[in-house]
């Protein structure tokens, strides 16, 4: 049972990070009318980086790895 817990965490946390890849992807191919590519993805990470929910977190982890700082 817990080996099944920590799959889904770790599926829900991969399934987050994998978000924050394509929005990074968009971010460089198709800047937001935001200050910067760069502030956007930090301003994400921040939003998400103290959710409960997983995917949440692994997007913003995601984001940061993406700026350097994960």
């Amino acid at each position: 049972m817990q080996e099944a817990i920590l799959e889904r965490a770790e599926r829900e946390f991969l399934a987050g990070f994998e978000r924050a890849a394509l929005l990074v992807q968009q971010v460089l191919t198709c800047p937001q009318a935001y200050a910067s590519g760069d502030r956007y993805l930090a301003d994400v990470a921040q939003l998400h980086g103290d959710a409960e929910d997983l995917t949440r977190r692994g997007l913003a982890v995601g984001c940061l790895a993406a700026l350097g700082r994960g």
